[in-house]
C-alpha cells in the first residue's frame, strides 16, 4: 500500500511539472506552454525563437554570430548567420544580416572569407551576393549591379580590366566584353567575327573591332533616308567677286592630271574613302559653275547671231 501510494505520487508529481514552464541556465531556454521554444529569450514569440543579447561592435566588420547550423561527411559545413557591421557606427543603420556557408570551421568572417554568402541591408533596400570579399550581384532599391555594390542604374555593370574578357553573351553568341580600357562593349557572332563595338571615345562599329569614327561600319548601309548637317555651301560661287577659271585653264589641269581641279583623283579616293558632305559640296560647285560656264557662252552665241544677222542684213542690201 505504501509503494502504491509513493508511485502515485510520483505519477501526479510528473504530470504536473511536464505541463508546467520550464527554463534552464536563466533565460537560455523557455518553454511557453503553447509549443513555442525560446533561446535567449524569457517567451517563445514563435514555435521557435532564437535572441543573441550581445550588443554588436561599432568597428566595421565587427560581427555577431546568430545561429547556425550544420553536418559533416568528409569536411564540417555549417550554415551561419551573423548581424555584421557594414561600416562603423552604433545603431541598426549600419548594420546587415550575413548569411554565409563556413567549412571545417575556416571562412568565418563574414565580408572577408565567408562562403556563397546572402547579405541584407534593414535600412537601405539592398540586397546582395557574392563569396569572400567578392560581391558578384546587388539589387538596390530596384537597381540591379554586377561587379557593383552600388548600381547607379537599372543595370550597373562594373569589370576588371585584368577580367574583361567573356563578360557578356546574348544566345548562342560568343561571349565579348565589357570595359576594356579602350574598349566599352563588344560582341562578336559564334565564329569570333566582330558584331558590335563601342569605345570609351563614343566611337560605334559595326563590324569593326576598332572604330576611328562615330560610326564605323563594314558592309552594306540600306536607308530611306539620310540627313546630313552641312557647314557651308557653295552659292558663292555666284557672287560677283568670284573668279571663275577660264576653260582654257580647265582644260589644261585636266590634260595633266587626268581629274576636274578641286576634285580627288582615283587614287585619293581609293585611299582615304568617300567624304559624302565634301563630295556633295565639291559637285554642286562644279555644277554651278558649269551653268556660269553656259551661261557664257550662251551670250557669246547669242552676239555671234546678232553678228550674223547685221552680215545678212548688209549682204542683201548689196545684192
Amino acid at each position: 500500500m505504501k509503494k502504491l501510494s509513493l508511485t502515485v505520487f510520483a505519477l501526479l508529481t510528473f504530470s504536473h511539472f511536464s505541463q508546467a514552464q520550464w527554463t534552464t541556465a536563466g533565460n537560455n531556454i523557455y518553454n511557453s506552454n503553447t509549443g513555442n521554444v525560446g533561446i535567449g529569450i524569457n517567451s517563445g514569440t514563435a514555435k521557435f525563437a532564437v535572441y543573441q543579447p550581445t550588443a554588436l561592435g561599432s568597428a566595421a566588420k565587427n560581427n555577431l554570430l546568430l545561429s547556425s547550423t550544420g553536418g559533416s561527411t568528409t569536411n564540417s559545413v555549417q550554415n551561419n548567420i551573423w548581424l555584421v557591421r557594414n561600416a562603423a557606427g552604433s545603431d541598426f543603420t549600419t548594420s546587415r544580416l550575413h548569411d554565409g556557408i563556413s567549412i571545417d570551421g575556416s571562412y568565418i568572417s563574414p565580408q572577408t572569407d565567408t562562403r556563397t554568402w546572402w547579405e541584407r541591408d534593414p535600412t537601405s533596400d539592398v540586397q546582395s551576393w557574392g563569396t569572400a570579399a567578392s560581391t558578384y550581384l546587388t539589387i538596390k532599391q530596384g537597381n540591379l549591379g554586377l561587379g557593383t555594390t552600388n548600381p547607379a542604374a537599372k543595370l550597373d555593370v562594373t569589370v576588371s580590366s585584368s577580367t574583361y574578357t567573356n563578360n557578356i553573351k546574348f544566345g548562342d553568341a560568343t561571349p565579348g566584353y565589357l570595359t576594356s580600357g579602350t574598349v566599352g562593349i563588344f560582341m562578336s557572332n559564334n565564329v569570333g567575327s566582330p558584331v558590335f563595338t563601342v569605345l570609351h571615345t563614343g566611337n560605334v562599329g559595326i563590324g569593326q573591332t576598332n572604330p576611328q569614327n562615330k560610326l564605323d561600319v563594314n558592309g552594306r548601309i540600306h536607308s530611306q533616308s539620310v540627313v546630313i548637317d552641312m557647314l557651308g555651301w557653295s552659292d558663292y560661287v555666284f557672287k560677283k567677286d568670284y573668279q571663275l577659271r577660264p576653260l582654257s585653264e580647265v582644260k589644261d589641269y585636266i590634260d595633266q592630271n587626268q581629274h576636274l581641279p578641286e576634285i580627288p583623283s582615283e587614287q585619293e579616293m581609293i585611299k582615304k574613302g568617300l567624304d559624302v558632305s565634301e563630295m556633295n559640296k565639291l559637285l554642286m560647285k562644279k555644277v554651278e559653275e558649269l551653268t556660269l560656264y553656259l551661261i557664257e557662252k550662251d551670250k557669246e552665241v547669242n552676239d555671234l547671231k546678232s553678228r550674223m544677222e547685221v552680215l545678212e542684213t548688209k549682204l542683201k542690201n548689196k545684192e
